[in-house]
């Protein structure tokens, strides 16, 4: 069994602020250990399940969150960014089962932990054929094209539920209550750790028994990606195929989730850009 694991920050048990989340604060070495901890009880659960191979992409901020040195050797990890596929860099159809760890709702949903789409200063709101999507929605879908299904989800109490509404009777563990967008009531990390693994295993095992299916959202796709500056909808706008809305928002068709994602990802870096025009 292969094993892929997508990790973000900001649903990790024991994170609440975004002072946790930034290599320049003094918070953050804290936060890299808790989520290096979870992710590797993801590891270790898949690992006892009987997987015998495991690639974890570190998908948070700049990517390069893991304390590396903690992973065990039978563990590949992808660093850095940018990179192909942002936060599903590595994934393919190689792989039998994906687990998101330490996911967040999308920007805009109520009492959750620091909620945002992609980035939180660039982009407002993803729209895919109407309706509003997370980073879950993105990564899920991009799996899905690979025929990978999401075995195990780890996140705050909205981010659960929005999985288990798109993903169905996923394998998933809340790591806190969320009761702001900067606090929660959380579990302590070593039972978060126990429960994770626990999952790990049962996911591996459901996804070897063939009870998992991959999120595959039918095509055709019409993206809008609303920005938070009409600058990065000048600079998006001249991409090929990208259509300009209004002073915000551009639109992107295609029939490949692929594509839609890398658009969303081009945008992404386009922002960045335009951060240092300022």
């Amino acid at each position: 069994m292969r094993v892929y694991i997508s990790a973000d920050m900001e649903g990790i048990g024991g994170i609440v602020s975004a002072v946790q989340c930034h290599p320049r604060e003094k918070e953050y070495e804290i936060a890299r250990r808790l989520m290096t901890l979870e992710v590797l009880a993801a590891v270790h659960g898949a690992k006892k399940a009987g997987a015998t191979r495991i690639v974890v992409n570190d998908a948070h901020d700049g990517m390069r969150n893991f304390i590396i040195e903690e992973f065990p050797e039978y563990v590949e990890v992808v660093s850095g960014f940018p990179k192909p596929l942002c936060m599903m860099s590595g994934i393919s159809s190689d792989f039998d089962v994906a687990f998101l760890i330490g996911y967040h709702s999308r920007k805009g949903v109520k009492a959750s932990i620091l909620d945002h789409t992609m980035s939180g200063t660039l982009i407002q709101r993803v729209i895919v054929n109407g309706e509003e999507v997370s980073e879950l929605w993105l990564s899920a879908a991009v799996a899905g094209h690979y025929n990978v299904p999401i075995g195990l989800v780890t996140g705050d109490d909205k981010l659960i539920s929005h999985a288990k509404e798109i993903l169905g009777d996923v394998e998933a563990v809340t790591t806190k209550i969320a009761l702001s967008r900067v606090s929660a009531v959380g579990k302590s990390p070593i039972r978060i750790r126990r429960e994770v693994e626990e999952a790990a295993m049962r996911a591996v095992k459901r996804a070897r028994e063939g009870s998992l299916r991959p999120f595959k959202p039918s095509p055709p796709f019409s993206l809008e990606l609303e920005f938070t500056e009409s600058l990065v909808a000048d600079l998006a706008e001249a991409i090929p195929g990208v259509e300009r809305v209004d002073g915000l928002r551009i639109r992107y068709k295609t029939d490949n989730i692929l594509k839609l994602y890398r658009i969303v990802e081009l945008c992404l870096l386009l922002g960045i850009a335009a951060q240092r025009l300022h």
